[in-house]
């Protein structure tokens, strides 16, 4: 049963990459509009952008728990983890570019970052948590 529970999280995190990457490079043109503003201030496009990489550093603490089991490779888990997500979404707006049919803006790269940088500040308050019921043997 252990092999299973380290391979579910994993699978996960490659659905959730390839579902990611069918919102970022498919021509929705005609079938979704996002020119739109929510609540009249935020643009629509920028809030999917924020909610679609709001999971990727949450999917990646799950599916490498291994690479996270000391305080050190906590640590560096972290800032590769943060890096590499960030260069997702760069790479996801290049490529949105080169297709022709997508377009690149870096607003939507910051949207990105934006949706990042919150869960793994959720990530840190959660680890800090658990840190804290850990120490206090509760």
């Amino acid at each position: 049963m252990r092999g299973r529970s380290r391979v579910i999280p994993k699978a996960l995190f490659f659905l959730y990459l390839a579902g990611l990457c069918f919102c970022c490079f498919w021509n929705f043109r005609g079938s979704i509009d996002l020119s739109t503003e929510l609540w009249g201030i935020i643009p629509k496009d920028k809030v999917v952008h924020f909610l679609l990489f709001f999971p990727m550093p949450l999917m990646t603490y799950l599916a490498f728990p291994g690479l996270r089991d000391t305080p050190y490779r906590y640590l560096r888990f972290s800032v590769v983890a943060f890096a590499a997500s960030i260069l997702f979404g760069a790479l996801t707006e290049g490529i949105q570019w080169m297709t022709g049919y997508r377009s690149c803006d870096w607003k939507d790269l910051l949207a990105d970052i934006c949706g990042i940088t919150a869960a793994f500040a959720c990530l840190q308050f959660f680890e800090a948590f658990v840190k804290k019921r850990r120490v206090s043997g509760r």
